[in-house]
Formats: C-alpha cells, structure tokens, sequence
C-alpha cells in the first residue's frame, strides 16, 4: 500500500509537467495516464447550468464518470467498500478539491460532476481552461475547479481496529 502511494506522488506529478496543455492526468490509484483532449472531446458530452455566476450560463463538456471510465475505472462496482474512495481534482494553480468517488455517479446523487471545455458555445477562457470541472446544482463556485491538470482517485484509508467500528 505504502509502495502504491509513493508511486502515485512520484509518477502523477512528472506526467503532469510532461502533459500537452489541453490534456489532463487521470490517476487510479498508482496507473497514471496523459488524457489527451482529442480523447476527452470524443466521449459523450453533456450540458448544465450551475445557479452560481452572472445570471444563467451553460457550461458543456464531458461528465467525470465517462473521463474516469476512459481512463479504466470499473464504474460497475462503485458500491460498498469502493465507495469510501476520493477524487482530488487538481488545479494548475494549486488549488485542489476533493469529491466522494460516489459524488461522480449521477444516478446516486442526482448531480453530474462536468469537466467542461465551452461556456455559452464558446471555449473556456485561458484562466479558466482548458478543463473546469463545475458541479452541477452548486449554489456557489467554490467546488468548481478552474484549469483542471490532474484527476487522482484517492485510496480509503484502513479502517480503524475493531473491525471499523468507531471508539465509544
């Protein structure tokens, strides 16, 4: 576990230097890949617009489940334990937020996690692109991550002794 986790720092961050500029990092786990845009703008698209901003604004792009899916995540088994997982989103500014790994399944939540490329029909401002991962249904932009690099599913920690149960 402790060798997973050390590749994952080592790896993700030297593919994140190495990436073309409308690509992304997507990393599950320790398995790293460049995510090329080309491959990104082919998956099925989707539209939302978020309640935060001046007025209505539709973002499109690609839902976080289908990227992650490209990537190789088994979307298939996203209950029980796989579901005490993370996603951090990472900025190319630094800023970074974390998602449940149940947050991406729409069909659960009712939300859809859009990494988005266009803003009113037209590519996403240098500041604000290539990537921007927008939360649909968000009353606030502070979950929206702008200049999106890097995607990391975060292991669960190991339960606590006693078989999970929490300390009285």
């Amino acid at each position: 576990m402790l060798r997973t986790a050390l590749l994952t720092l080592l790896c993700a961050p030297a593919l994140a230097a190495q990436q073309p500029p409308d690509s992304l990092v997507v990393d599950l786990a320790g398995r790293a890949r460049v995510v090329h845009a080309a491959e990104l703008r082919a998956l099925p698209r989707s539209a939302v617009t978020p309640s935060f901003g001046r007025g209505p604004q539709t973002y499109r792009g690609v839902p976080l489940v289908a990227v992650l899916r490209a990537a190789g995540l088994d979307t298939s088994q996203l209950h029980g334990p796989a579901l005490a997982q993370s996603l951090l989103v990472e900025a190319a500014d630094g800023y970074r937020m974390a998602f449940g790994l149940a947050d991406v399944d729409s069909a659960l939540t009712g939300r859809v996690l859009l990494l988005a490329d266009s803003l009113d029909g037209r590519a996403l401002a240098a500041r604000e692109g290539p990537w921007r991962l927008v939360v649909a249904g968000d009353r606030d932009a502070s979950r929206s991550v702008r200049q999106v690099t890097v995607v990391r599913l975060v292991a669960a920690p190991a339960p606590y002794p006693g078989g999970g149960r929490r300390p009285d």
